[in-house]
């Protein structure tokens, strides 16, 4: 091997152990501040009126009312819409859609943020086969204030299956 072709390896061994170079991304995540609508550790409700399921930003007040009258729509009267300061915040929303029975449950667990970008965990739990559970419809969603940012928001799920002893 030529003195100038193993300058040139070693060069480009120190240029990957450095900074990133274009085009590669610091994905070692941070986490992002998070504070759920509901502070039980279940859907902030199981009956939503989003028949769909859904993950999705809300960024602005005129999106979040609308969706607020959707989740709430099965009761009367609504609830008041809370105050969100899109300046400095926005909302992360996950619905599974309607489901058959009770038992089924969605909540935002955390959020970081990396170079990509911002990964929002959601949990999704369903009933074991076998276990009792009301047979009435349900709609879980779950909604959490996250700090406003532009930045592309990817919902990163894993689902638990719930024993029948668990509830």
């Amino acid at each position: 091997m030529s003195v100038a072709r193993a300058a040139m390896l070693a060069l480009a061994v120190v240029a990957c152990r450095g900074p990133l170079a274009a085009g590669q991304h610091d994905t070692s995540p941070e986490p992002v501040s998070l504070a759920r609508l509901n502070g039980a550790g279940t859907a902030y409700s199981s009956y939503a009126g989003i028949d769909d399921a859904m993950r999705t930003v809300i960024r602005d007040s005129t999106a979040w009312r609308r969706l607020w009258q959707r989740i709430n729509r099965p009761f009367i009267p609504q609830p008041m819409l809370p105050d969100i300061d899109f300046e400095r915040e926005m909302v992360v929303v996950a619905a599974l859609g309607a489901r058959p029975s009770a038992g089924y449950d969605v909540v935002i667990e955390g959020a970081t943020r990396d170079s990509t970008g911002i990964a929002v965990a959601v949990r999704v739990a369903i009933p074991a086969a076998g276990c009792p559970v009301a047979a009435v419809e349900t709609q879980p969603v779950d909604l959490a204030r996250i700090p406003a940012s532009d930045r592309p928001v990817r919902f990163r799920e894993r689902e638990v299956v719930v024993g029948c002893g668990s509830r």
